[in-house]
């Protein structure tokens, strides 16, 4: 491999895979610039969304019905708790072991194993007649659910030219928001059209059928996506100057530096999503009914959201910006308004709490999307998955302790406490990122004169 001039030898304190990435040539976007995407590749990411969606919406279900199952099986806000710790367990765990399965195995197998997996477990937990059957189908459900977000990356890796790579993750990465939008009214009219069980069951059916589609239509096993010649590239390929391995990933400081800021977010994402409908059932007085109108309005903003700054990352890396700086920028612009999140105790009223945790909400999802776009811009796509494995596993492994305990500190500080505590996370997550990665970005432009 060709040496870049003026680069020094030696040991280095992190893997140099992006190398390449930071010195690609600044182009005039053209007519090579708009090649469309292969028809197949939009039915992956279409089927990859329909997964996404299921996804969040089986695991919202629960949720949504808390206060009717809490009364139907009889338990409490401690024994929510360990529901949701039996969920977190086995997904933090299979979040790392999914990664590589999928590095190794594929993703037309592993995506039909997982989702028909965290399906049928949806269906069980519709069919639970005691507190102990939930909880058995809430750790199936969790062992099965996280492997699909890696799955995704790499399928958008295998299918998607590398000059539409931002555009792809940023549709495809938020669309388990959908789910989280079509939960609160489906489910509440499932519940009350027909029964509780019925909203576990029928999406649980569902769920299997497109995962057998999926089995049909993947059918790609490695990355054949070339990028466009003389094409700006908002997320250049990663160059495989060697057999990338998960040993090289954890020495690499930069991702270390993600790491250490999924681990101090992601609880913010999963207290809102585990806690927050409970909230503005229990606390902010909405009924299920108006929950099902309400509830999926921080979720449709969060999409839109998340399309809206990835076509704003790869708008700034053709006119020649760095789009891991951009990505960089736009977290600390968003880690601004999580502050707001302080003050939901303190809403005048529903409507104004709902619009607090749609701010959330948002920002939360805009954050998981910018990580992909730093992954696949960082990484080689032989180590992706894995990438997003560990980070969902480290992420969620903080999530767990928080989601564990609240039930504890909610009787002892409520959600005041909860909700302060957590607004100030991400901000501290984003000084951490700036830190390590901005200024690795920082001193490499100026080295070559970017």
């Amino acid at each position: 491999m060709r040496r870049t001039q003026g680069r020094r030898s030696g040991p280095s304190p992190s893997i140099d895979w992006t190398h390449p990435l930071t010195q690609a040539p600044t182009v005039t976007a053209g007519p090579a610039s708009a090649k469309k995407m292969p028809r197949k590749a939009w039915f992956i990411i279409g089927l990859a969304m329909a997964l996404l969606v299921l996804n969040y919406f089986d695991r919202q279900t629960l949720a949504i019905l808390k206060p009717v199952m809490k009364a139907q099986l009889a338990f409490d806000d401690e024994a929510y708790s360990l529901l949701t710790f039996a969920f977190m367990l086995p997904y933090i765990v299979m979040y790392v072991v999914s990664g590589r399965l999928i590095d190794r195995v594929g993703t037309r197998v592993c995506m039909t194993v997982f989702a028909i997996g965290w399906s049928v477990a949806n269906i069980a937990s519709g069919l639970s007649h005691s507190f102990g059957h939930l909880a058995a189908s809430r750790v199936l459900m969790g062992a099965a659910e996280p492997g699909a977000f890696p799955v995704v990356q790499r399928a958008i890796l295998n299918w998607v030219p590398v000059e539409r790579r931002a555009l792809a993750i940023s549709i495809a990465t938020p669309a388990g928001n959908i789910g989280a939008i079509l939960a609160p009214p489906l489910i509440a009219l499932l519940a009350t059209g027909l029964n509780w069980r019925a909203a576990f069951v029928i999406p649980g059916v569902i769920g299997i059928v497109v995962a057998v589609m999926w089995w049909f239509t993947d059918t790609r096993h490695g990355s054949s996506a070339q990028p466009v010649p003389n094409a700006p590239s908002p997320l250049p390929e990663a160059v495989d100057e060697e057999a990338p391995s998960v040993k090289a990933l954890l020495r690499d400081k930069r991702f270390l530096a993600i790491v250490a800021a999924r681990m101090i977010s992601d609880p913010v994402w999963y207290f809102y999503l585990f806690w927050s409908a409970g909230y503005l059932q229990e606390r902010a007085g909405l009924s299920l009914a108006e929950l099902g109108f309400v509830g999926g309005i921080p979720y449709i903003v969060a999409v839109l959201v998340c399309i809206a700054l990835g076509r704003l990352v790869d708008r700034y890396t053709e006119r020649g910006h760095d789009p891991i700086r951009v990505q960089l920028r736009v977290f600390a612009l968003s880690a601004a308004l999580m502050p707001l999140g302080a003050l939901i105790t303190m809403a005048s009223s529903a409507f104004v709490a709902v619009a607090i945790i749609t701010v959330v909400v948002a920002v939360c999802q805009a954050w998981f999307v910018g990580y992909n776009v730093l992954l696949a811009g960082l990484f080689p796509v032989k180590i992706n998955a894995s990438a997003v494995g560990i980070l969902g596993a480290v992420g969620a492994s903080t999530s767990l302790v928080l989601n564990l305990l609240a039930g504890s500190l909610l009787a002892q500080f409520d959600y005041i406490a909860l909700f302060a505590g957590l607004a100030i996370l991400h901000p501290v997550s984003a000084v951490i990122l700036f830190m390590v990665i901005g200024r690795s970005r920082a001193r490499r432009a100026a080295a070559t004169g970017a």
